[in-house]
């Protein structure tokens, strides 16, 4: 389940125990969301490091992306409702001899204030149906 504060997303319940739960932060090392940056119109992925920092990468070499960027949460995948605020983009590294471009994320939320966050316990995931090949029936 998402974790939201007003500023925008903290991370998701991983653990539930008796009156407690634990939360990955999108920090997390372990951490990767499918997001969509606004302004681009485009999609990525975003990563979480050992250092507490957040980057995006998977961003095709086709789009032009840039500081200020805002990045949502895209739905996609199902943990995480669309639209849910993440951060900006701070600076973007294109290599022309790779795949995808990379950047450096601001967090919209400050991690080392949290005096309260709510849970979404209730949304309706992306709906990929459309996404999913279909199956035809052999004579």
């Amino acid at each position: 389940m998402p974790v939201v504060t007003n500023q925008g997303l903290v991370g998701r319940i991983d653990a539930v125990i008796a009156d407690a739960a634990r939360v990955q932060l999108i920090t997390d090392p372990a951490s990767s969301i499918n997001v969509y940056l606004q302004n681009a119109d485009t999609s990525a992925v975003l990563f979480g490091s050992v250092t507490g920092d957040i980057s995006l990468d998977m961003i095709s070499q086709n789009e032009t992306v840039e500081s200020g960027d805002l990045i949502l949460t895209s739905g996609l995948g199902g943990g995480f409702p669309a639209d849910l605020i993440i951060g900006q983009v701070v600076t973007v590294r294109s290599l022309e001899f790779e795949l995808f471009q990379q950047a450096t994320v601001q967090p919209a939320v400050d991690f080392s204030r949290l005096p309260i966050v709510l849970v979404i316990t209730n949304f309706r995931p992306v709906d990929i149906t459309p996404l999913e090949p279909v199956s035809t029936p052999s004579p």
